[in-house]
């Protein structure tokens, strides 16, 4: 049991028991009686000695009564709750977690947590809507569906037959959790239920949250004046499951027929080992057992890096790589790539260009590498160009792939500390970066090192002493890679982790863009024939997608991962890969509290929650009363 106003029951027992015990204490009932001998006098006077101020009280009834009366009263002003179905007449709003953490199975009898979810909220509809409480007048009740988005799933209505359809037409989706919207759609329901009125004619409902508890987007949101938020729990604390934070895939930038798919894991607990397989167009090429990496005892999950491949691919194709493993989450182990077909390098250089640096570039074997001789020569077009940070000036790279050598240009969020130079070493490596993969700098030594800063989103793939002193940024439409000091006056064009920096740079900067990449919540936006049809096909899906005058159409938000097939009259089918890489989403521990800012909800009971009991309180106090009335007219 809780209350919801402790403090006016409080205040009103210390008000008024004290009187009535004082009253009790002052009380004078003196009767007129004849008596036949003085004998009885003695009688008299102890009567008046027993009815004199602040003697000692004397057991009666009638006294617990009135005591019990007044407390009875005080408890409900403080307005005690304990569990149960809900108020009499109130609206509730059910929030229903649909995302894809709501897809795992970890519990013993093989169901997702979205069907045990709609158990509970069938559970509610039962309890709200079943009638026979006393004085009962069944409420209207709401239906949300919440992920990436907010969706309606029914109206206020005291319909169960409606709600229930409702509830059983819910489907689970793969997007990132986001109750925010869901929650200002629930307020604004819950101030105003009549959609043709603009005044509100309502408070606030009771809001019932039923999820697994990962909603980050809550954290920073407060309770409003008078709303009460129950939070129904599903899910386990401590599942065991696999999932993917990464999936990506590059070509040998010598050779673009090489191919290598990189995959990032995450495992969760005591994660079950299994299998990787990697299929391209349907047939196997490669596989790779797994097993979970150790990690610290207090870590709720460690991740494994892997690389399949290389192998050789000729031609685009659709790579997809599956999890072969029994864990709480079968519908996050499986992920697609859509590859485009090879691209040939072809680099442009800004004279001058050192030799050392031209002999780096041209042993990649560049199907073109062409030198102009000023940045007025500049060509697009190319899969990349190495700019001298002199030529640069204060004119901000154009559009493109971008290496600058001996300085970092405006427009990258990089500044220099001062003017003056100093030897350096370097300290510190970002070895995760694709560019810095395999670079050794260990006895890389340099001669003079400007001081650079670099802002947020800019990564520092080299650090020295004071500063920055190679950087990697990806500015609006361009993607740079900038080493802030001239390589010509330091060791590193002798060191052999200079060609393979130069080689992961060009390959990182000729990467073809996975424009056909998405995640669940995106919006597929596609370009065909002006003024045509086309169809898109996935999982659970066949829409016709219309193209403007300019060729442009869209779809979304996408709320399934899977492979998308878009097949436009006259054009070959183009293939969209959707993957769920959100490493807070695919986490499956379900939390006991949900956290607000400076409020967290505990879970309630499944099915049930605070009920108010101030109706059998005054029934009670009435009871007490016609007791105290017969006593009063038995004495």
């Amino acid at each position: 049991m809780n209350f919801l106003s402790p403090i006016a029951g409080l205040l009103l027992a210390t008000a008024v028991l004290p009187p009535l015990l004082l009253l009790w204490f002052l009380k004078l009932r003196r009767a007129r009686t004849p008596v036949s001998s003085q004998r009885l006098w003695r009688e008299a006077i102890e009567d008046m000695r027993a009815n004199a101020p602040f003697q000692r009280l004397r057991w009666r009834w009638l006294l617990v009564l009135q005591i019990m009366i007044l407390l009875l009263i005080a408890l409900a002003i403080a307005r005690p709750r304990v569990q149960g179905a809900g108020e009499s007449g109130q609206r509730t709003i059910l929030m229903i977690d649909t995302s894809g953490s709501m897809r795992a199975v970890d519990t013993s009898d093989g169901r997702t947590r979205l069907e045990h979810a709609k158990d509970i909220a069938l559970a509610r509809i039962d309890a709200l809507h079943g009638g026979g409480a006393l004085f009962s007048a069944s409420g209207e009740t709401m239906v949300l569906s919440f992920s990436g988005d907010a969706v309606v799933d029914c109206r206020f209505t005291s319909s169960a037959a409606e709600l229930r359809r409702s509830i059983e037409e819910i489907t689970p989706t793969d997007q990132s959790t986001r109750a925010v919207p869901a929650l200002r759609l629930a307020r604004a329901y819950a101030t105003n239920t009549d959609p043709e009125s603009p005044w509100p004619v309502g408070g606030p409902a009771v809001i019932e949250c039923i999820s697994d508890g990962r909603i980050p987007d809550l954290a920073d949101r407060f309770l409003e004046a008078g709303e009460s938020l129950v939070y129904h729990r599903v899910g386990s604390a401590d599942p065991e499951n696999w999932s993917f934070s990464v999936v990506a895939a590059d070509r040998d930038v010598r050779d673009p027929r090489q191919v290598r798919v990189l995959i990032g894991l995450v495992a969760e607990h005591d994660a079950p080992d299994g299998e990787l397989v990697l299929r391209v167009d349907g047939a196997v090429v490669a596989t790779r057992a797994i097993a979970a990496p150790e990690g610290a005892e207090d870590e709720a999950f460690t991740r494994l890096d892997l690389v399949l491949g290389p192998f050789t691919l000729d031609a685009g194709a659709n790579v997809e790589v599956e999890l072969l493993v029994s864990d709480a989450n079968p519908a996050d182990n499986v992920v697609w790539l859509e590859l485009p077909p090879p691209n040939p390098l072809r680099v442009q250089a800004i004279a001058p260009v050192p030799d050392l640096i031209r002999f780096g570039l041209e042993s990649l074997d560049p199907a073109s590498f062409d030198v102009v001789d000023s940045p007025e020569a500049f060509q697009p077009g190319y899969d990349f160009t190495v700019w001298p940070a002199e030529s640069l000036g204060d004119t901000v790279l154009p559009e493109g792939r971008h290496l600058v050598l001996g300085g970092v240009p405006g427009g990258l969020g990089v500044r220099q500390v001062n003017e003056q130079t100093a030897p350096a070493v370097v300290m510190a490596t970002e070895a995760l970066h694709p560019v810095m993969r395999g670079v050794g700098v260990g006895r890389l030594e340099i001669l003079n090192a400007p001081t650079w800063k670099g802002s947020r989103g800019v990564t520092e793939l080299m650090s020295g002493p004071s500063g920055g002193l190679v950087f990697a940024a990806e500015p609006v439409g361009r993607r740079v890679v900038a080493v802030g000091f001239d390589p010509m006056e330091s060791n590193w064009p002798a060191l052999p982790g200079f060609v393979a920096f130069l080689a992961n740079t060009a390959s990182w900067l000729a990467e073809v863009p996975e424009a056909n990449a998405f995640e669940p919540g995106d919006v597929l936006r596609l370009q065909g024939t002006p003024g045509t049809n086309a169809m898109l096909s996935g999982p659970g899906l066949d829409v016709e997608i219309p193209f403007d005058l300019d060729g442009r159409g869209q779809f979304g938000p996408l709320r399934a991962t899977g492979r998308y097939v878009l097949q436009s009259p006259g054009q070959e089918p183009a293939g969209y890969a959707v993957n769920r890489t959100d490493v807070e989403e695919n986490l499956l521990g379900s939390s006991e509290v949900l956290q607000l800012r400076g409020t967290a909800i505990n879970e309630e009971a499944s099915g049930s929650a605070k009920q108010s009991i101030r109706i059998w309180i005054l029934l009670v106090v009435l009871a007490v009363l016609v007791s105290e009335w017969w006593l009063w007219r038995r004495s």
